[in-house]
Parts: C-alpha cells; sequence; structure tokens
C-alpha cells in the first residue's frame, strides 16, 4: 500500500474505524471490500489486522497520513 503524508484532509466523507466499536474487524474488511474511505486514529487502531491489509492492498488503497497530526490515517481507495 502506498503512503503518503498529506498537509490537509481530502474532501470525502470517510467512515470512522476503531477497535473500540463492536464488530470492528468486520466493518473494517466490508469498507475496504466496497472501496469505501476509511479512516482512523493509531491510537484506536495500533495495528492493522494482515487479512484486512491484504484486502486494502488488493482493493488499491492509498494510506494518507496528516502532517500535523501523524497518528491520524486516512485510506483511500485509488480512483481511475
Amino acid at each position: 500500500m502506498v503512503t503518503a503524508v498529506i498537509k490537509t484532509v481530502p474532501a470525502v466523507d470517510f467512515e470512522e474505524i476503531s477497535v473500540h466499536m463492536a464488530e470492528w474487524r468486520t466493518k473494517f474488511l466490508n469498507l475496504a471490500q466496497q472501496g469505501k474511505p476509511i479512516k482512523y486514529q493509531v491510537r484506536n487502531m495500533p495495528t492493522i489486522p494482515k487479512d484486512i491489509k491484504a484486502e486494502l492492498v488488493k482493493m488499491n488503497y492509498f494510506d494518507l497520513i496528516l502532517e500535523l497530526d501523524r497518528g491520524q490515517h486516512f485510506l483511500m481507495p485509488k480512483s481511475d
């Protein structure tokens, strides 16, 4: 997965994911399979499970990290 540091958040409606949510693994995987923009905080999602990471790679996601808050990540699928 390609990672980039960004200065501003893209103007997109992101689905937020956290390990503190019920059924977070299923929700995260479903969002990735649907090609939805996803955001998460590293403090709420310290690592992404291998199966979900594989799906993100398969779906050509970019990992965008906010420059002023390196703990904030935005996962966006590559647009054609």
